[in-house]
């Protein structure tokens, strides 16, 4: 933009030195494979043109360009692969130089980081959907097309294959009850790459219709609940029978096809057909939703290599070092206690030594419910348990504790235990995708 303002004169100086950049890529990678009369050449030469930029005379403009285009001509002769070079040599190399910076920027300085699942919600959001049970609630084509860009948000619409009654295909437990059948799927990251999914089929008579969503994903609490407590139908309103199901409940059997990890083959698979006594005409919406991405951050990599991390803050960490996770991502969660820490939940209340914790609002808003967060939990009696906070807790030397701030939901330290200094990449810094009300600094 800025060159509008620049004299004629200015310009060619500025192309000049963009010759020389070129001429000096030729001598140094060349100049080996080059007789010493070509080299001598392209030296003299790049000098010419060296001189003439130097030159302020009124004429010495003419020259300069007739230094530049001898200059040029020779590289064309002795150039080889670097001289002149084809548009696809020089995207390439471009995108290795720009991948070389990138990566290494978010190794040291800041990563970006999106969160998948609601573990951290309502101070971050990771995958939720938005119902819509009303024909007229529906986004048209431009509406679509606004809500992806700005919100991420993908659309999702299960039509009837045919008309009939709408069935949902079942699989049978080796201990005689039934559970729904799903399977695992890939699913397209950015249009290309292939990411963990569930496929879920449903049937009407003979036809089946199938959908896939990430496997973060919570399609029950995301997308079927919220119909479920509006009063609105849903393909699965028959599954909160499914424990006193028997062979009444049934329309008959189908076959699927399921890829089995341990031969590494498709396997067939026998569905039991849940009748739902709905009936359907063909084209009908059986489901529509948005399924909204989730929050997407830059996490500060650098700071905590001069400050150490602070009970309250954002803390995103790896997992591969965490035996009882046994996976290798990414995880956020709030930092509730440094090595030597005291924590204990009472009621709704998160005490760390003693007190009330404090270093971010979460802590405050959990204990008094307040703003959609639902206050602590220690999880007793849902399971085995790393970490008990039903009694008080001492934070072992060198790591850390952190739990999530939708705590009833969230898989974190009282399942897993502590996370290993190793184990820390940074805090959160900023919200920066998608376009909401949460946009900006990170809490």
């Amino acid at each position: 933009m800025f060159s509008l303002f620049k004299s004629e004169s200015t310009k060619l100086r500025e192309t000049a030195k963009n010759w020389l950049y070129h001429a000096g890529k030729v001598y140094h990678f060349r100049k080996d494979r080059l007789s010493d009369s070509d080299v001598s050449e392209l030296l003299r030469r790049s000098e010419e043109v060296k001189a003439g930029m130097k030159d302020k005379s009124e004429s010495s403009d003419n020259r300069l360009r007739s230094s530049i285009e001898s200059l040029k001509e020779h590289m064309e002769q002795v150039g080889g692969n670097y001289y002149p070079r084809g548009s696809m040599a020089e995207n390439v190399e471009f995108f290795f130089a720009a991948l070389i910076i990138y990566v290494g920027f978010t190794t040291f300085f800041i990563k970006p980081f999106k969160i998948p699942t609601n573990s951290m919600w309502p101070s971050y959001y990771g995958m939720t959907g938005e119902v819509y049970a009303d024909e007229d609630e529906k986004p048209n084509a431009i509406e679509k097309a606004f809500r992806f860009v700005a919100f991420g948000a993908k659309h999702y619409e299960v039509e009837a294959p045919a008309s009939g009654e709408l069935l949902i295909p079942m699989v049978k437990t080796g201990s005689g009850s039934y559970r729904l059948f799903e399977r695992p799927a890939n699913v397209k990251r950015y249009f290309v790459m292939n990411a963990p999914g569930v496929e879920r089929v449903l049937y009407v008579g003979k036809e089946s219709v199938s959908f896939k969503y990430p496997a973060d994903f919570n399609m029950d609490r995301q997308v079927l609940l919220p119909l479920q407590e509006a009063d609105e139908e849903s393909p699965f309103d028959r599954l909160l029978e499914r424990g006193s199901l028997n062979q009444n409940a049934f329309a008959g059997t189908a076959n699927e096809v399921v890829y089995d990890p341990r031969s590494g083959r498709n396997v067939n698979v026998t569905v039991h057909l849940l009748r739902t006594g709905r009936q359907v005409e063909a084209g009908e919406s059986l489901l529509s939703f948005d399924l909204m991405t989730g929050d997407q951050l830059f996490v500060d990599r650098m700071s905590y290599h001069f400050v150490s991390p602070k009970v309250g803050d954002g803390f995103v960490f790896k997992t591969d070092t965490i035996p009882s996770v046994a996976e290798d991502k990414f995880y956020i969660k709030r930092l509730v206690g440094t090595p030597g820490d005291r924590v204990k939940i009472e009621g709704t209340t998160l005490y760390v030594n003693g007190e009330p914790a404090t270093g971010s609002v979460a802590f405050d808003k959990n204990s008094k419910m307040e703003d959609n967060y639902g206050g602590y939990t220690t999880m007793k009696g849902r399971g085995p348990l790393a970490v008990d906070l039903s009694t008080e807790q001492t934070v072992p030397e060198r790591h850390f504790f952190a739990i999530g701030d939708n705590s009833h939901n969230s898989s974190d330290g009282r399942v897993w235990g502590y996370v290993p200094p190793d184990a820390v990449v940074g805090r959160p810094v900023m919200i920066y995708y998608p376009f909401t009300k949460r946009f900006g600094l990170a809490q």
